[in-house]
């Protein structure tokens, strides 16, 4: 039914997110050369514990490219559908295409040996500190890996134009959920190039050092986890131009024929709640290589769903929404987490055995911290009953 006052509200959400995306245009710089410039001064002293230069020898890939001004990777018709489903979404359109599997589901008989949790986009935060409830850490206590997507540069300079910006204080934050070298941070994102070469190099460096395990640079499209799971970070937009980035043209070379293999795409649109039928089709052709699929970029959850393909019934999870934000505007602020056992069947083949995920909201407790949590009603899928969890976190 329409309501004025919904009506009116999305209108003033669009416009506070629009307008705070626009808010620094003027700080891009216009470059002198039509073709490359320099981002940053290398020689300046770097903060966050930063090395002023990122890496010895710069590698024959890495460049910057001519930077936009207007920094939006779609086209004329994309960018309208952007700003209409940032004004007045998140969009429904599609939803009678996919269902969602149960919270709790054993997609194949198989022999559990490892425990992979998920969670979609880490965005900047504005400086506040985040913090995850104790049902969240709960959740996630029998993963042994976490996976997700680190959407923005610990960087010592600033952006520009839509730039994510994260500070160093967010990795010591994480480490509070999963120890780092537990955890797997997907780089190739939309605001991967947003700083640069440079920036985004100290900042990839920084996250190893930290002891997180990193992926979605162009040499480094995947990593292999316990000699047998690979994680694939690729990444079907770029709000900057640059040649450092794992692209889904790279998705070749970040498939494992040896091990297990799970892909992590930035892909979709933002602020859909459905994948459209050429997502769906491409989803599950990829499906016929890959093992499992857990994506994100769209800032709203979508569905979570299974698909049969060569006698195994695989999962994929087109995008699993914010996982955190600064921003306390009510559209943003849900995801979905999800833990999935993988291992052989009785014929020693690897798949994806049980299922459990949630979903996740998001609260601006106070002006200097930003809290995560499970949330019993997914309150963008009305139609979706309330989970019924245990006292360690899990569906019933």
């Amino acid at each position: 039914m329409f309501s004025p006052m919904s009506f009116f509200k999305g209108i003033v959400a669009g416009s506070i997110f629009l307008l705070a995306a626009c808010a620094s245009v003027s700080s891009v710089e216009q470059p002198n050369d039509p073709d490359t410039i320099e981002i940053g001064d290398t020689e300046s002293e770097a903060t966050h514990g930063l090395e002023s230069k990122s890496v010895e020898n710069e590698p024959d890939w890495a460049g910057d490219i001519r930077r936009k001004q207007i920094p939006i990777p779609y086209d004329f018709g994309e960018t309208l559908a952007w700003i209409r489903n940032n004004i007045f979404g998140p969009s429904d359109r599609h939803q009678e295409l996919t269902d969602f599997i149960p919270q709790s589901i054993t997609l194949n008989e198989i022999t559990p040996v490892t425990s992979l949790g998920f969670f979609g986009d880490l965005m900047q935060l504005d400086g506040k500190r985040l913090h995850f409830a104790h049902d969240l850490k709960q959740f996630f206590a029998d993963a042994d890996y976490l996976i997700g997507n680190f959407e923005g540069t610990i960087a010592s300079t600033n952006g520009g134009l839509m730039a994510s910006l994260h500070t160093e204080a967010i990795l010591e934050d994480l480490k509070s959920l999963m120890p780092p070298e537990r955890f797997v941070l997907t780089n190739a994102n939309n605001h991967t190039c947003d700083f640069g070469w440079d920036e985004f190099s100290k900042s990839y460096q920084l996250q190893k050092r930290h002891g997180f395990q990193v992926v979605g640079r162009k040499d480094e499209p995947s990593i292999l986890l316990d000699g047998r799971i690979n994680v694939a970070s690729v990444t079907q937009w770029s709000n900057q131009p640059c040649t450092y980035l794992a692209e889904f043209t790279d998705i070749e070379n970040a498939y494992d024929p040896t091990a297990f293999n799970v892909l992590s795409p930035h892909w979709g649109y933002e602020m859909q709640m459905y994948p459209g039928p050429e997502q769906i089709e491409k989803g599950q052709t990829l499906l016929g290589d890959w093992d499992m699929i857990v994506g994100h970029h769209t800032h709203a959850p979508q569905v979570i769903t299974a698909y049969e393909l060569k006698q195994s019934n695989k999962l994929l999870a087109y995008s699993l929404g914010d996982f955190c934000t600064y921003m306390n505007i009510d559209k943003y602020r849900h995801g979905i987490v999800v833990k999935a056992e993988v291992g052989p069947d009785s014929e020693g083949d690897w798949k994806v055995g049980k299922v459990e995920w949630r979903c996740s909201i998001i609260d601006q407790v106070d002006g200097e911290t930003t809290r995560v949590r499970l949330n019993d009603r997914c309150e963008l899928f009305p139609e979706l009953a309330p989970a019924s969890m245990d006292q360690a976190g899990h569906a019933r």
